[in-house]
């Protein structure tokens, strides 16, 4: 598999495109974090999409798969804008985790990276957890969006500091609340049937870690 060198935002609001950038960044992700990249995808390549990631951060410090996704449909907004930026929050600090102990020239260290995480923590987008174009599906996408971000290790940061981003503590605790309840009572069988305790499980997991 050939794996993205850099994050470029979609030039237009085609939804193929949108899509397409926001995959890369989760395959990659994924690969990082289960120690799947190959030997010629280094510090060096990981450091060069941190970059490329932190060059077109918004101002408000949230990502997303194209220059503005407040105009895009509901559905299409989630996938571009929040979920991209949990994605490259999770991948930044994956980055940031192994910096210190592996970076072995000037090029691996990213002046500012710190200050990346941070922002896109502290964004809304960060902590908006609430799918309404979802309806009785929503906890899907939550637990989805756990997922992300314990891959990335941010609720073990939290746990540490959660006066770093209060208001992301402060979401992912009540999501906390909300899937141990669901275990506890059994509710965990979502519209169609499907049985979702598994994953409500492993998003527990995640948060507690």
């Amino acid at each position: 598999m050939i794996f993205a060198r850099k994050f470029s935002i979609a030039e237009d609001n085609d939804y193929e495109r949108i899509a397409a950038v926001s995959g890369r960044l989760r395959t990659l992700l994924e690969a990082f974090v289960e120690g799947q990249l190959p030997p010629e995808y280094g510090m060096k390549q990981l450091a060069g999409y941190a970059r490329s990631l932190i060059t077109v951060q918004r101002v408000d410090g949230s990502f997303s798969a194209y220059a503005h996704p407040e105009k895009l449909e509901i559905d299409v907004c989630t996938d571009a804008h929040r979920f991209v930026t949990w994605a490259a929050l999770a991948f930044l600090c994956r980055y940031q985790d192994i910096e210190d102990e592996s970076a072995k020239s000037t090029d691996e260290l990213i002046p500012g990276l710190g200050e990346s995480i941070l922002a896109g923590m502290r964004c809304p987008a960060a902590s908006n957890f609430n799918f309404p174009e979802s309806g009785e599906a929503e906890p899907v996408q939550q637990v989805e969006a756990v997922l992300i971000l314990s891959s990335g290790g941010l609720p073990g940061r939290l746990s540490v500091d959660s006066s770093s981003a209060p208001e992301l503590s402060s979401a992912l605790n009540g999501l906390k609340v909300d899937f141990r309840s669901r275990l506890e009572s059994g509710n965990t069988s979502l519209p169609g049937g499907i049985e979702y305790a598994d994953l409500f499980r492993q998003a527990l997991k995640g948060l507690d870690s």
